[in-house]
């Protein structure tokens, strides 16, 4: 039974080796991970840009609203106010 167990894994083909015989293949690398977040990245990015051009607000209003939600981020993160007054000057 060992020697048939034995014989079967020598000449069995490798999860690669199959990988490699339909067009696929395994990849591991630091390149591939890179390719993949920054794929990500820019999809998000796209998307956020596509949904504040099709907002169904103002411009003005989502200026403010997006100002808003920014700087409340910035005081989540414990950033500070570049300039005090940036509202006003957004809203004119």
């Amino acid at each position: 039974m060992n020697d048939m167990m034995r014989n079967l894994r020598e000449n069995l083909p490798t999860a690669d080796d199959v990988l490699h015989s339909v067009g696929l293949q395994y990849e591991r690398g630091a390149s591939a991970a890179l390719s993949t977040v920054t794929a990500f990245a820019v999809g998000a990015l796209t998307g956020a840009i596509l949904a504040a051009l099709f907002a169904p607000k103002a411009g003005r209003e989502m200026r403010q609203d997006l100002n808003q939600r920014v700087r409340e981020f910035g005081g989540r993160m414990g950033w500070s106010d570049r300039r005090a007054g940036d509202d006003e000057a957004a809203a004119h």
